[in-house]
């Protein structure tokens, strides 16, 4: 006979498994919950990650747009810098060229004038002379080349002065002056140079000269080594009594003042802030004088903010990282108590084509 569960027992076994199955369904709620937790947890911190990547990414931009910014404004203030210094370069060149028009009109009425003596005529080309010197005033303000005083002889005709105003590599500044009592005999036979002349430059007038068959018989310093003044970065032209003996110079003469440095594929861009006015002459000679093309900026009269704190030497290449520190050294060397040092550029400013021969100087006192 088959035996039944009591009440009591039927209700205990229900509660058991109630118990059970609770027990189970706890369990699964609770890995629910930590499974959505760890959900939760991850897709916060992935979140967290890409916001904080994007602050990054957004300081970074920060940072690229505020040196755009100082970039343009840097070269808004350059144009407008340079464009008030041009005016007042036109202005100082059309006052000039005005007074040198009325002497030179002066002069040519003496000179036709037939009541005055021959022997005054050395006075008319001291006047000539000085109306010149005004001509090269404005010649030597208009561009840095090299200045290159020929005092004209009658023997030489026109062909050196044309030769020198037709050159382009180097170019230079042609101050031409007249010679008082010259009695037509003697043609031009000497080279004179500055200190600071850059040698090539030298070089490569006195090759042309030969090359039209000028009788180039001496090419030396100036007599005086203290010469100071625009005459040390300056070569002069002139005759010089010699013995008849005395051969012309040659090609193998000359080998001396070839450049054999690479310099020259090198672009220099000179800016100052507060200099010292002759450090900065004399340091923008050697620049020179070492074969570097060099472009000088006008002086800063605020300090920009991103001017370096001490004289500075930028490069923008690992390939022009040993030369931007060859011209440190010889700037460091000069004896102007400037301290140079290098350091690499951002490259703000300064074209791909240019990233491997631009440096840029930075001086202040």
């Amino acid at each position: 006979m088959k035996q039944y569960k009591s009440i009591e027992e039927t209700i205990a076994d229900v509660r058991k498994k109630d118990k059970k199955y609770n027990y189970i369904i706890l369990i699964v709620v609770l890995l629910m919950i930590s499974v959505i937790a760890s959900l939760i947890i991850y897709a916060q911190d992935k979140k967290n990650k890409a916001n904080k990547t994007r602050i990054e990414f957004l300081a970074d931009e920060n940072e690229v747009n505020q040196e755009l910014i100082e970039k343009y404004q840097f070269e808004f203030i350059e144009n407008e810098r340079l464009r008030r210094n041009d005016s007042l370069r036109t202005d100082s060149i059309a006052t000039l060229v005005k007074t040198l028009r009325k002497e030179l009109a002066h002069i040519e009425r003496d000179l036709n004038n037939k009541n005055i003596p021959r022997t005054d005529r050395a006075t008319a080309l001291t006047s000539v002379n000085l109306a010149q010197d005004k001509l090269n005033r404005i010649t030597n303000n208009i561009t840095d080349n090299t200045i290159v005083r020929y005092y004209k002889r009658k023997a030489d005709g026109s062909r050196i002065e044309h030769l020198i105003q037709g050159m382009k590599n180097p170019s230079f500044n042609l101050n031409l002056m007249q010679v008082v009592n010259d009695n037509g005999r003697n043609r031009v036979n000497t080279i004179w140079y500055g200190a600071d002349v850059n040698k090539d430059e030298v070089f490569q007038l006195v090759d042309h000269l030969l090359k039209i068959r000028v009788h180039i018989k001496n090419v030396k310093e100036f007599d005086n080594p203290s010469t100071k003044g625009w005459k040390s970065q300056a070569i002069e032209i002139g005759y010089e009594n010699v013995a008849t003996t005395t051969k012309v110079v040659t090609q193998s003469d000359l080998l001396k003042y070839k450049s054999v440095n690479t310099n020259d594929k090198y672009n220099v861009r000179f800016y100052s802030f507060n200099p010292d006015e002759k450090a900065k002459r004399s340091l923008a000679s050697f620049i020179k004088k070492y074969n570097y093309n060099l472009k000088i900026y006008p002086d800063w009269k605020k300090k920009p903010s991103f001017f370096s704190n001490s004289p500075t030497i930028f490069y923008y290449s690992d390939k022009s990282k040993i030369a931007a520190r060859e011209l440190r050294d010889k700037l460091n060397k000069t004896g102007l108590g400037v301290k140079f040092t290098t350091q690499r550029g951002s490259g703000y400013g300064i074209s791909k084509s240019e990233l491997d021969n631009t440096f840029i100087v930075h001086y202040m006192e």
